[in-house]
C-alpha cells in the first residue's frame, strides 16, 4: 500500500514539473518578436512607406520662426525669441507654445496674422509660414511640429500611459519601447490597435511574433491610436501557481528523497 501511495505521489510530482516546463516553453515563444524572420532577409513590401501626416482642424502646432535678427524674432515668435530648440516637455508647455488650427483651417501667428495650414503636410506648412514671414524677416527658418500626436499604450506593458511623438512617424515597436516593453504575460500574437476614422473606430490585430506584422496598416501608428497588449493564457496559470518555481524545486527535492528511501 505504501509503495502504491509513493508511486502516486511521484506521478503527481512529475506532472507538476512537466506543466511548469511546458508553461516556460510556451512563454518563451510568446515573447519572441518576428520569430519567423531570418538574418539578412528582405521582407518584400514591408514595412510600407511611412504615412505622411496632414494637419487637421483642432491640431495644436508648435511653430518656431527664426532669422538673423534677434529683435524681430521676439516680435514674430515671442515664445521662443532666437532659440533654435523646441521645448515640448509638460502639458502646460505644450498648450502655451502651441497654435490651435481653427475651424477655418488657419493658425494665428504674431505679426503674420492668419496662415492656412489645414490639409497640408508639415513641410508644406513650414513653407507656407516661411513665405508669409519673408515680408518681415530675411533668411527665415521655420520649424513646425504637431503637439497633439499622442499614442496610448495599455495592457501588458511595464509602463502604460499616453506618449507624445514629435517625429514624422512612430511604429508599433516604438510605442511598446516607450512603454518600457511588455510584461511576462503579453500576448504578442494578438496586439490590438484601435484607430479613430471618419467612419468610426477601427481595430487592427497584429501578430508581432510574425514578420507579417511589418506589412500591417497599423504598423505605423496614427495620432490618437490606442495600443492594447492583451494577456496570454500563461497569466491565468501563473495566478494559479504563483510559486511555481518554489513548487518545482520542492517537488525535485521530494522526488530525490523518495528515490533515496525506496532504495
Amino acid at each position: 500500500m505504501k509503495n502504491s501511495n509513493r508511486s502516486s505521489l511521484q506521478v503527481s510530482l512529475y506532472a507538476l514539473c512537466f506543466i511548469a516546463a511546458l508553461t516556460s516553453c510556451t512563454s518563451a515563444k510568446q515573447f519572441t518578436y518576428l520569430r519567423d524572420a531570418t538574418p539578412n532577409q528582405t521582407v518584400k513590401g514591408a514595412p510600407k512607406a511611412p504615412p505622411v501626416y496632414k494637419i487637421k482642424e483642432g491640431d495644436n502646432l508648435f511653430v518656431s520662426i527664426t532669422s538673423q535678427d534677434p529683435e524681430m524674432n521676439k516680435i514674430v515668435d515671442p515664445a521662443n525669441g532666437n532659440q533654435n530648440s523646441l521645448t515640448y516637455e509638460g502639458g502646460a508647455s505644450r498648450a502655451l507654445n502651441g497654435n490651435i488650427v481653427h475651424a477655418d483651417g488657419t493658425i494665428q501667428l504674431p505679426m503674420l496674422g492668419k496662415v492656412a495650414v489645414e490639409g497640408k503636410t508639415i513641410s508644406e506648412a513650414e513653407e507656407q509660414i516661411r513665405v508669409a514671414a519673408k515680408d518681415y524677416l530675411k533668411e527665415v527658418a521655420v520649424k513646425v511640429r504637431v503637439l497633439t500626436y499622442k499614442i496610448t499604450v495599455v495592457g501588458e506593458v511595464k509602463m502604460p500611459g499616453v506618449f507624445y511623438n514629435y517625429n514624422s512617424y512612430i511604429t508599433i515597436f516604438d510605442a511598446i519601447g516607450l512603454a518600457q516593453g511588455t510584461t511576462d504575460f503579453a500576448k504578442l500574437a494578438d496586439v490590438l490597435v484601435v484607430r479613430n476614422t471618419p467612419a468610426g473606430a477601427r481595430t487592427y490585430s497584429l501578430n508581432l511574433n510574425s514578420k507579417s506584422s511589418l506589412a500591417s496598416d497599423a504598423y505605423y501608428l496614427q495620432p490618437g491610436d490606442v495600443v492594447l497588449l492583451q494577456p496570454g493564457k500563461n497569466k491565468g496559470l501563473a495566478q494559479k501557481l504563483p510559486f511555481a518555481g518554489v513548487l518545482v524545486g520542492s517537488a525535485s527535492a521530494i522526488l530525490l528523497l523518495l528515490n533515496y528511501l525506496h532504495k
